[in-house]
This record gives C-alpha cells, sequence and structure tokens, in this order.
C-alpha cells in the first residue's frame, strides 16, 4: 500500500491501493477505477480551471469537489481530501492553495 499525507498536510496518513481500496484514521472505503475515472472526466471537466476541494462534512464548498462526490453512492464531502491527494500523488491533478485548496487536471 502507497502511504500519502492529505493535500492540508494535517490529519491521519492516508493508505491505498490501486483497485482504490483507501485507509485513512478511521475510515476505510472504496471506489471502483470506473467511479474514479469519472470523477477525473466529468467533475475536472476543463484542465485550465482550478476546481475547490471543498471537503467540508457540514458545509462542503458549491461547486467543489466535495459536492460533488455525493453524486456516488457510499461517497461524500469527506472523502475528498482522501481521492484528491490520491489523484495528485498518482500525478492526475495538481493542487495549489491552503485555504481553499484548489485543484486542476494535468
Amino acid at each position: 500500500m502507497k502511504k500519502i499525507k492529505t493535500l492540508s498536510g494535517v490529519g491521519s496518513e492516508i493508505k491505498y491501493e490501486h483497485g482504490y481500496c483507501i485507509k485513512w484514521g478511521k475510515t476505510n472505503f472504496s471506489i471502483s477505477d470506473g467511479n474514479f475515472n469519472a470523477i477525473l472526466e466529468e467533475f475536472f471537466k476543463d484542465k485550465n480551471k482550478w476546481y475547490p476541494l471543498g471537503a467540508s462534512e457540514t458545509e462542503p464548498m458549491s461547486g467543489g469537489l466535495g459536492e460533488y462526490l455525493y453524486e456516488f453512492p457510499n461517497l461524500n464531502s469527506r472523502h475528498a481530501s482522501a481521492i484528491a491527494a490520491i489523484m495528485v500523488e498518482e500525478k492526475l491533478i495538481e493542487a495549489k492553495g491552503k485555504k481553499p485548496i484548489l485543484l486542476r487536471k494535468l
């Protein structure tokens, strides 16, 4: 399993392997390759646009990845932190900033 940090650098370590089985603190979840690719293609449509992470559990930022994840069964805004960190590690997207964290497809 690969081990990475969240994009903010705070919180529990994220452990993952392809097939996307993810362990993050006390949270364990998986995301299919199809859903992972759908997020990459459908959410990150414009390579020139920076999108907000928006991973707040209580108030996900409008237009952010966290809000978008509610489109998928068993995913919510909190999962955005781990999914975005994995996408950056896999060099599929890039990130900048801290508040807010912004994401762009590579």
